[in-house]
């Protein structure tokens, strides 16, 4: 018996290293041409054993790394230095960058160009680096291949950034923090970091940023932060990685954090332009996610193996190179039964999505019940099944607590009368925006000076809405109006516009305090678009309009800056409820004659949708709560008149 396992282990291990020679026979006949680049590497590691692996490593994952070639590449950068500059993009130029289609641009496959100079390089600095901080005692080698030795991120151009960065940052780690505490360490790199700045752009679409341009222009987006602090960390010999989550149902996007491998074996979450690293802690950015995953620059097709040529399986599961990492985040088990016949093996949990649920997450159907271990709680989800082409839903979306799921089952015997505000929540932020104008006071003049006031208007400390409509009891001749802000405030002011008889009077000029970007010019104030808006540098700011004539206002607007989600008068809306197997189903049209809209046909216990026909993508489901629109969310306030 002894004898037979003894020759089943060795057959394993045979069959284990052809395996890794054929990956590696792949991965140098995709390289063409330039094999001999990567077998000079190879060749100049033979007698290392452990750097011989690391080179492997890298070779047999290249395939997969590429960069992406031209002019638009360029030409995004330099755009963004702009933005760095000004702080403010271009609308047109906004729309170009946002539409443009970098995977159709040529690619630049790593393997056809790489130099054997460039990879020793950077294998040798890894291992220095690796070698020399105290804390990487407790990193092992396939730990070390993940986040130390990766000589790139994703699709950025290569670059030999290794030098660069150890050279302008070894200085935090050899003179100013000496110690052992890796912790420590990171902080120690974040706050020089955080000094430095990192100016966040939204407003483009791009593929990641090269080491090199980081470097000397701190601009990007979330990735290209955590981009940054890999190059750094790296560089300085700190295991570190890049932790995500792909969708959240409150942001319909991703968001992207740094984690460090601490010596206790955990690791921990920061994000170095605003929060440091702490021991024995849970990142979180408190934006609903579900599901956490760290992209990993080595394979992981053992992991997937088993499904990765199941058709029953959607592709967002079967990525490699992402691994899913909530056991990290989130400790509850969510316990769902199923009725077999509905599903095809595996169960998907899915989040809301305007334009269809979106699947986070999988596992195998066993005992008619569907185990989802290492879920975020307080959070909506819906059951659905996968036929290798779309979801489908095969119950009523419900709401997760962490132990038990409550489910959003509409009683169509019973109907709730409701005024519905807004179509996605309100988070804090915005209602800080709509507070700035609180205190402000809207004055009406035939003198420059304001030194006879015509009409007074004291606007609220809190404000319930964006479009708010003041009516006058008697109509007002003025020439001039103005905007004076509270003197401990700054003056945010999307919208301010007079009227007479159904028509809107428009000013010639306008005068008053700086603007604080070049962009945020007076013309925004009235310009009838309520995500563009006037903001001034100074607090106490004063905003004049002068209409060049004496005219009459028997109503005016004004609109605090705000996300144009509330309900807008003249657009159209369609509201929904959710019918379990049915989906989506309809309570009707309506086009906003207010800045609210009221539906007396909404079924009890729903969960519902309120799409907007007109305009925007940014929705959210909710229900209702004593009569009050909830939308589930840790960071939004409540909705209400």
């Amino acid at each position: 018996m002894m004898k037979k396992i003894l020759i089943g282990g060795w057959l394993l291990c045979l069959l284990a290293a052809c395996s890794d020679n054929q990956r590696l026979e792949q991965a140098l006949q995709f390289a063409g041409e330039n094999r001999g680049e990567l077998e000079k590497v190879l060749d100049f590691y033979k007698h290392d054993d452990e750097k011989y692996a690391a080179a492997r490593f890298l070779i047999e994952n290249m395939p997969h790394y590429y960069a992406y070639r031209g002019e638009a590449v360029d030409s995004v950068k330099r755009a963004l230095v702009k933005y760095k500059e000004e702080k403010v993009a271009l609308l047109e130029e906004s729309n170009y960058w946002k539409s443009f289609n970098f995977e159709k641009m040529e690619k630049v496959y790593d393997s056809k160009v790489i130099t054997a100079e460039y990879l020793i390089n950077n294998i040798e600095r890894a291992f220095r680096a690796w070698k020399k901080r105290p804390w990487n005692k407790e990193v092992t080698f396939d730990e070390f291949c993940e986040l130390i030795l990766p000589y790139r991120v994703q699709n950025e151009p290569l670059d030999d950034w290794r030098k660069k960065y150890e050279e302008k940052y070894a200085c935090l780690l050899d003179s100013i923090y000496t110690g052992s505490d890796v912790i420590v360490a990171t902080d120690t790199v974040a706050h020089a970091l955080r000094k430095e700045g990192f100016v966040y752009c939204w407003d483009y679409r791009f593929p990641h940023l090269e080491a090199s341009f980081l470097l000397e222009h701190r601009v990007g987006m979330c990735v290209d932060a955590c981009d940054f602090g890999l190059y750094v960390y790296r560089a300085l010999g700190i295991p570190i990685a890049t932790d995500m989550y792909v969708y959240s149902s409150e942001t319909r996007k991703g968001h992207t954090w740094n984690v460090v491998k601490d010596t206790t074996g955990r690791y921990v979450g920061f994000w170095f332009t605003e929060r440091d690293a702490i021991r024995d802690s849970v990142y979180s950015d408190l934006r609903k996610s579900g599901k956490v995953s760290r992209q990993c620059f080595g394979s992981q097709r053992e992991r997937l193996q088993n499904i990765w040529e199941d058709k029953r399986i959607p592709s967002f599961f079967k990525d490699l190179y992402r691994k899913d990492v909530s056991a990290d985040y989130y400790q509850d088990t969510l316990r769902m039964p199923v009725v077999e016949k509905d599903y095809d093996k595996y169960a998907f949990l899915g989040v809301f999505n305007p334009y269809g649920w979106i699947g986070i997450d999988m596992v195998e159907i066993k005992d008619g019940e569907a185990v989802f271990p290492h879920v975020e709680s307080k959070v909506i989800y819906v059951p659905m099944s996968y036929d290798g082409r779309k979801y489908s839903v095969t119950d009523y979306p419900f709401y997760f607590d962490g132990k038990k799921n409550i489910p959003y089952t509409a009683d169509l015997s019973r109907r709730d009368t409701v005024c519905l505000l807004r179509k996605n929540p309100l988070f804090f932020w915005q209602r800080e925006w709509l507070n700035s104008i609180a205190g402000c006071y809207i004055e009406f003049s035939d003198m420059k000076d304001f030194q006879r006031v015509q009409y007074s208007y004291r606007i609220g400390d809190t404000l319930c809405i964006a479009h708010n409509v003041v009516i006058l009891n008697v109509p007002v001749k003025f020439r001039y109006m103005h905007l004076k802000a509270d003197k401990e405030k700054g003056l945010e002011v999307a919208e301010l516009a007079c009227f007479n008889n159904g028509k809107k009077l428009e000013p010639q000029t306008a005068s008053g305090a700086k603007p604080d970007n070049i962009r945020r010019v007076w013309q925004e104030a009235y310009d009838g678009n309520p995500l563009t808006f006037y903001s001034s540098v100074e607090k106490g700011g004063v905003f004049v309009l002068d209409y060049g004539k004496l005219i009459t206002v028997d109503n005016f607007i004004f609109m605090p800056r705000n996300d144009d989600n509330f309900i807008r008068i003249g657009d159209e809306y369609e509201l929904l409820y959710h019918g379990g197997k049915m989906g989506w189903v309809s309570l009707g049209r309506k086009t906003a004659t207010e800045p609210w809209l009221i539906y007396n046909n909404m079924p009890k216990g729903a969960l519902f949708h309120l799409h907007c026909l007109t305009r925007g993508e940014e929705e959210q489901v909710f229900h209702i709560e004593n009569g009050v629109q909830v939308f589930v969310s840790n960071q939004a306030e409540p909705v209400t008149l």
